[in-house]
């Protein structure tokens, strides 16, 4: 009997570990079938990998999960999948494999059968792999494995780590992988440029193409006519179809590249209102038999801009758009396609004109969705706040302009009516900044691209080859604001100016006026006086930020209280009861003026900072008028330190009941000073960034945490700050065994409490510190304040390790501060060698001069 309980104890010790190592793995529906992202017609077919996949993690292949596509990976960086399909010798032999990937986050290594075949960091951007023939097995099982590291980097990736705002890095696949099967002899590099004249008359359009593998195609003879046919069918409306044949006469070259020219007459354009979408099908032809098939949307429109003046189709054009956080598991969960086109749906009837997909590369799908909808689509690199550091490192640049043609060259099969932009954040009238940016659109791979960037201030000149310059602004106020712009256009710019992010959070929510700030009336009030700016400034458009709150990789300040960002017009459901959507709504629509309530101002101050400071000192007055020891102890402390630390050496009688309070008031008198200071910067940008440049998520979330919640966060800073002092105490005492002079630890831990007395007469200050700092007239001399006062006290600790163990005073000073001097440099250098903290900490104040201006 004991035998088989002992069996049975090791059996589950063993069932735990290997439940352990497994990978802890969440299944999502189905999205959406492969038909609505690859387009593959007859001939060409379409091999499904989404089934059957084995999760595993750091090479453990024992211990794995079946799972689908879509699926989430818990708390792990890095995981491998694996996969099988089979081929038939005739399939080998007579068709080219094409690995296609709606996107993966971040890196990927791809092995076929043992060999890696590629290994890029993609970020998401959908890519196409070619499976090498001479790797494939036939009539038998291939396998695929795919190595996935989510992991961002503060340099090496796209996005860097350090990014603010940025909604949550999704661990997983939660797009499709397929692999798209190619006639041996096939088309490929399809694409289509064109230009409409000024009538709208003609559209002079370019097709290009490339044939592969041509010349293996072995039964070709000379008679054979071989041709390439273009149709334009409409799609999504009734009208006429075109159709052009270009005949091929190069029979014996293994790749033909061609370019043919065709005059459209009379197209059907494209427009917001009428989002008329031809399907263009290129199809090669051997004797009028089909050998091949692409099929691919293009929209017709002609889009210039004059001056400041953008124009759609010979009509005027001003972008009124929205951003549009794809948090893609949350709509996976909600259905997808649905939840896209009801939101989609919604943008649209609520009169704007586009969408910005901004901080990650969007699901082609979305683009595709725009473009049928009728919404210009703004997608751009997720480059964010990037310090000028790194716009002169060589690797970087190149890696940037990389991602911009991988990204323009993968989302334009998808749509043609996009916007390309080159990040956010940028530091506007920066010359490093201005080179980067023509650095990367000197290289593009393509033509004809409309392209934004994103400014933190007002950029006054424009990079060569962008279009357009985006204005962010964070709570600014309007009249502020208001006068930027208007010495911003004093100058005679005549570049493209739109607000490419209007940021305002809401953290109240409902409130009863505009009054109260951070409530959705103050939130509709804001839209309101800075959309009204932008139409008398004659802007060439605007984009709220954004539809729905959303929740982001780090915790955040000026975001909410969370790593949910209360910054959309929605909280998760869409509504036209929403006092926001109205004011946005009348604007857009010119339906008159929205009533937005006043309502009263509300002390923001906590009625908690004033009753612990009151408990404090009422303790403090107590304990002073009822003890002449306790009295004169602290007289003696404060005034003259020096003796009041040789009494504790020699260790005269000093109460220990009395020193046990004092600590204790102390500790609430510094915790509240924290507390309170803290409360006050709970929405502050700068320290957000400041925290956010060290790349440790836990940084920010402790002190959103407490700043967020004061009366929890005193509790914790309280206790904390005790264990901090008993630990200085050890400290000392450590350092102690180099001297000969030996103290008792208690008598450290008398000293350090005494030495921290200054404390007790700032509580009557911290009765009124959160009005004073809210007011904003006194906060740079309250900050010298600070520094002063805490040097004091430091100055204090100092000297009574001097008098405590007889040592030279100069040596107290010399080695103590340049043991901080040391822990500074030491946490310094480490933070720069792991996310180059300082490097960003010199750009967020390079930005908070912007954004103060």
């Amino acid at each position: 009997m004991a035998r088989k309980i002992k069996y049975s104890f090791l059996l589950l010790i063993l069932v735990t570990l290997t439940v352990n190592s497994q990978p802890k793995v969440q299944s999502l529906s189905p999205i959406y079938p492969d038909s609505l992202i690859v387009n593959a017609p007859f001939p060409r077919k379409i091999i499904d990998l989404n089934k059957g996949w084995k999760v595993f993690i750091d090479q453990d292949e024992k211990n794995f999960k079946k799972i689908n596509i879509p699926f989430l990976v818990e708390n792990e960086e890095s995981f491998t999948i694996e996969n099988q399909f089979s081929l038939s010798v005739d399939e080998i032999n007579n068709s080219k494999f094409m690995l296609f990937s709606g996107g993966v986050n971040n890196s990927v290594d791809i092995y076929l059968n043992g060999s890696n075949i590629f290994k890029k960091t993609v970020g998401e951007i959908p890519f196409e792999l070619e499976l090498p023939n001479d790797l494939l097995n036939p009539n038998s099982p291939n396998k695929i494995i795919i190595k996935i590291n989510n992991r961002i980097d503060s340099k090496k990736t796209i996005p860097l780590k350090q990014s603010f705002l940025f909604p949550q890095q999704t661990k997983g696949i939660l797009r499709s992988i397929l692999i798209i099967v190619l006639p041996k002899t096939h088309l490929s590099g399809f694409d289509l440029t064109y230009s409409i004249d000024s009538k709208l008359a003609v559209a002079s359009t370019s097709v290009n193409f490339s044939i592969e593998n041509f010349n293996l195609n072995k039964e070709l003879t000379p008679n054979d006519i071989v041709t390439v046919n273009i149709k334009l069918i409409p799609k999504n409306f009734v009208g006429t179809s075109y159709s052009y044949d270009f005949p091929i006469t190069q029979f014996n070259q293994k790749e033909i590249k061609q370019s043919f020219k065709v005059e459209i007459t009379n197209p059907v354009l494209w427009s917001n209102e009428t989002p008329n979408i031809y399907k263009a099908e290129l199809s090669l032809l051997i004797n009028k038999q089909v050998i091949d098939k692409e099929i691919k949307d293009v929209s017709f429109f002609r889009l210039e801009s004059l001056g400041q003046l953008l124009k759609i189709n010979n009509n005027p054009f001003i972008m009124k758009g929205i951003t549009y956080i794809v948090n893609e598991d949350q709509l996976i969960q909600n259905g997808y396609i649905d939840k896209l086109k009801k939101d989609f749906l919604f943008i649209k009837n609520a009169g704007f004109n586009s969408i910005r997909f901004a901080k990650a590369y969007p699901n082609p799908l979305a683009i595709k969705l725009c473009n049928e909808i009728g919404l210009f689509s703004l997608v751009e690199l997720p480059l964010n706040s990037v310090p000028e550091e790194f716009l002169i490192d060589n690797e970087f640049r190149i890696r940037a302009a990389n991602r911009f043609n991988e990204m323009t060259e993968s989302y334009s099969k998808y749509s043609s009516t996009i916007f390309w932009g080159v990040g956010s954040s940028y530091l506007s009238n920066s010359t490093v900044t201005e080179d980067f940016i023509s650095h990367i659109l000197s290289n593009k791979n393509k033509n004809n691209l409309i392209t934004y960037a994103s400014f933190i201030g007002f950029q006054k000149t424009s990079p060569e080859g962008l279009d357009l310059l985006g204005i962010e602004i964070y709570s600014m106020k309007p009249e502020i604001f208001s006068d930027s712009i208007e010495k911003l256009f004093d100058n005679e710019n005549q570049n493209l100016y739109f607000l490419s992010e209007v940021n305002y959070p809401n953290y109240v929510g409902n409130s009863g006026g505009y009054l109260i700030k951070n409530s959705s009336e103050s939130k509709a009030k804001y839209f309101e006086q800075i959309l009204e700016i932008s139409k008398k400034s004659k802007l060439n458009g605007f984009f709220i930020n954004t539809l729905f709150n959303y929740e982001g990789e780090f915790y955040s300040l000026y975001g909410g209280n969370s790593n949910k960002y209360k910054l959309g017009i929605f909280q998760n459901n869409l509504t036209s009861n929403n006092l926001v959507y109205k004011v946005i709504d009348s604007y857009i629509n010119e339906k008159g003026k929205v009533t937005i309530p006043i309502g009263n101002t509300k002390d923001e101050n906590k009625i908690t900072f004033i009753l612990i400071a009151l408990g404090l000192a009422i303790l403090m007055a107590i304990l002073i008028n009822t003890s002449r020891k306790f009295r004169d102890d602290c007289t003696r402390a404060f005034f003259r330190p020096y003796n009041f630390f040789s009494d504790i050496r020699d260790q005269r009688i000093i109460s220990g009941f009395h020193t046990f309070v004092l600590l204790l008031v102390e500790s609430g008198s510094i915790s509240l000073f924290f507390t309170i200071l803290f409360y006050y910067l709970r929405t502050n940008i700068l320290l957000e960034k400041i925290l956010l440049s060290f790349g440790e998520p836990l940084i920010l979330q402790s002190f959103s945490f407490l700043s967020w919640n004061p009366e929890k966060g005193f509790i914790i800073i309280f206790s904390v700050l005790i264990l901090k002092i008993i630990l200085l105490t050890f400290i000392i005492k450590a350092a102690s065994f180099f001297i000969k002079t030996k103290i008792q630890l208690s008598s450290i831990f008398f000293m350090i409490i005494w030495a921290l007395l200054p404390f007790t007469i700032l509580l009557p200050v911290e009765l009124i510190l959160y009005k004073i700092l809210a007011s904003g007239n006194f906060n740079t001399f309250i900050l010298v304040f600070i520094l002063l006062f805490w040097l004091w006290i430091l100055q204090r600790i100092f000297k009574g390790i001097h008098v405590l163990f007889e040592v030279s005073k100069l040596k107290v000073y010399f080695y103590g501060f340049l043991a901080i001097l040391f822990l500074i440099i030491g946490i310094s250098i480490y933070y720069q060698i792991t996310n180059y903290t300082l490097y960003y900490i010199n750009n967020t104040f390079k930005q908070y001069q912007l954004i103060s201006l």
